[in-house]
């Protein structure tokens, strides 16, 4: 970033929020999410399908992509008359968009001139995908729309547990953006008491990052003995799947938190996030249309916002339990609700046999673990897994949990799998935060136990 820019960011960071950091396209987009709750289900669905018509036909009309795929098919939007219509569109999947992305583009945008943002590539290549401020704002509305449930105001300040940062730095106030942004990948034993300084001297009341990495912060706080120092308003999980030990380590940790789980993607198909309780996700119907498909169990969306590279009846490559396109009572403008979301199809594990199975069924095995902080599976054969668990608790303690982890996954595997345990202080994260809860290495490398 040049001084110019860095000198004015400086001198907006003192404005208030609302003139300088958000726009005409935040402030239309978080008013229409708010008005669905003064509106019927009947009425929210209206709205939906002319979204869903409006969209379908700027693809047809404006791309070069969506115009040969949907004549190919014989498809065309005045076919769109209704909700069962929209089977008629195919679709399409991240191979599409590698192969062509550029032409997914509205003729009247250039590439180039785009912001291109990048997937995280955990299941492949990365994505290309192109937006501009106008979408990015539409997305800011969405998640302030989300996190109000939780008392978040858009512009008030919050601690981001992200990944890595410039030069390596432990962490960056950034007040222009409201965020004192955390260094995941470098918090340890003996920086973590700074990190909580930084904190407290921010004043920042709420907490967002992946769960593996604020379950991270969570457990060193316990480690070291600082618990209670800081107590947020609420706790904002990002798009990362989220495992009970997770929420059970940030829960007992900071237990008079609100807590709020995310589910999102770059690409912008598909937003939802817990609102009570239960843990069910429901999900904005004007932010796109949510469908299953019902052979794989897998999520296919249709951005609403993002009238630059349009992505309609894109199929994500995560798994959910079945869901209901009706409301709950008391949240009748939010759906369809979804009771859990467990992991992406693309990642698959072998029984000894060489039988696949997709890692959402492995997920279940880890459901209602609360000894460890995070939890890897690494198939190293065929025939043998192992299990790494973090965790600061004694030994005992965890392996016995772990056992009963091994006898869920028995079940899968058979009792013809081994099982390797090893109980680690810390799990490797990746720049972004991340790390891959599964890692199939069967015939990848040379195995030493």
């Amino acid at each position: 970033m040049s001084f110019t820019k860095t000198a004015a960011k400086q001198i907006l960071s003192y404005f208030p929020f609302r003139y300088v950091n958000v726009g005409r396209e935040f402030h239309q987009w978080l008013n229409k999410f708010e008005q669905t709750k003064h509106m019927s289900y009947g009425q929210i669905r209206e709205a939906q399908l002319r979204s869903l018509q409006e969209i379908v036909t700027l693809a047809y009309e404006q791309t070069a992509f969506y115009k040969r795929l949907y004549d190919e098919h014989g498809f065309h939007p005045r076919m769109l008359q209704d909700f069962g219509d929209a089977e008629r569109i195919p679709v399409i999947r991240k191979e599409d968009v590698r192969a062509y992305g550029r032409e997914m583009v509205v003729s009247k945008y250039t590439p180039e001139k785009l912001k291109k943002l990048g997937t995280s590539g955990t299941t492949g290549t990365s994505l290309t995908l192109y937006s501009n401020r106008a979408v990015e704002q539409r997305e800011w509305a969405a998640i302030c729309f989300q996190w109000a449930y939780v008392g978040y105001k858009p512009g008030e300040g919050r601690v981001e547990f992200r990944g890595a940062l410039p030069s390596g730095k432990l962490y960056i106030l950034d007040k222009y953006s409201r965020t004192l942004k955390i260094n995941t990948t470098a918090i340890t034993e003996q920086n973590i008491g700074e990190i909580v300084n930084a904190i407290l001297a921010s004043g920042y009341e709420y907490l967002y990052g992946f769960p593996s990495g604020l379950a991270l912060f969570a457990k060193l706080l316990v480690d070291q003995r600082l618990t209670g120092l800081y107590e947020p308003k609420a706790i904002l999980l990002a798009c990362e799947m989220v495992h009970d030990y997770q929420v059970h380590l940030i829960s007992s940790v900071f237990n008079r938190s609100n807590l709020f789980a995310h589910y999102g993607q770059t690409e912008k198909v598909a937003l939802g996030g817990w609102v009570d309780d239960s843990r069910a996700y429901y999900f904005l119907p004007l932010y796109s249309y949510v469908e299953q498909n019902e052979k794989t169990s897998a999520i296919i969306g249709t951005s609403f916002l993002n009238d630059v590279m349009p992505l309609i009846r894109y199929e994500l490559t995560d798994a959910a339990a079945r869901f209901d396109q009706q409301p709950q009572q008391g949240r009748e403008h939010l759906f369809p609700v979804i009771r859990s979301i467990d992991g992406r199809m693309g990642e698959i594990m072998y029984k000894p046999n060489g039988d696949m199975l997709p890692s959402p069924l492995i997920a279940i095995a880890l459901r209602g673990t609360k000894s460890f902080s995070a939890c890897k599976l690494i198939q190293h054969r065929y025939d043998l897994i192992e299990i790494v668990a973090e965790s600061a608790l004694p030994h005992e303690i965890v392996r016995e949990e772990i056992g009963m982890v091994i006898e869920k996954l028995e079940t899968l595997f058979t009792i013809e799998m081994n099982f390797k345990v090893s109980i680690v202080p810390h799990i490797t994260r990746t720049e972004t935060g991340k790390f891959k809860n599964v890692e199939v290495r069967v015939g990848k490398e040379p195995l030493t136990l």
